[in-house]
């Protein structure tokens, strides 16, 4: 009998990712264009170091598990004693 080529799990098949390594994880819904935002944020402040000053992300617009009005803003700064 041959073996088929096709369907089924191969070893290197997938989407590949920029990141090292990923979790998946269930967080609440009203959250996920936070998290979204605080990745970017990450991505786009990556050459933060001692000679950038620090930056901060737009506010991003969301509700707490309370149903409250929230502003979340991310902060990138370099460390003082990085070398």
């Amino acid at each position: 009998m041959e073996k088929k080529q096709h369907g089924g799990s191969r070893p290197g098949a997938g989407r590949k990712t920029k990141y090292e390594n990923t979790v998946v994880m269930r967080v609440p819904e009203k959250y996920r264009d936070a998290i979204k935002a605080l990745i970017t944020h990450l991505d786009e402040t990556d050459h933060v170091d001692k000679n950038y000053a620090a930056e901060e992300s737009k506010p991003v617009y969301m509700r707490s598990l309370k149903d409250k009005k929230q502003h979340i803003i991310f902060r990138t700064e370099p460390l003082k004693n990085e070398v």
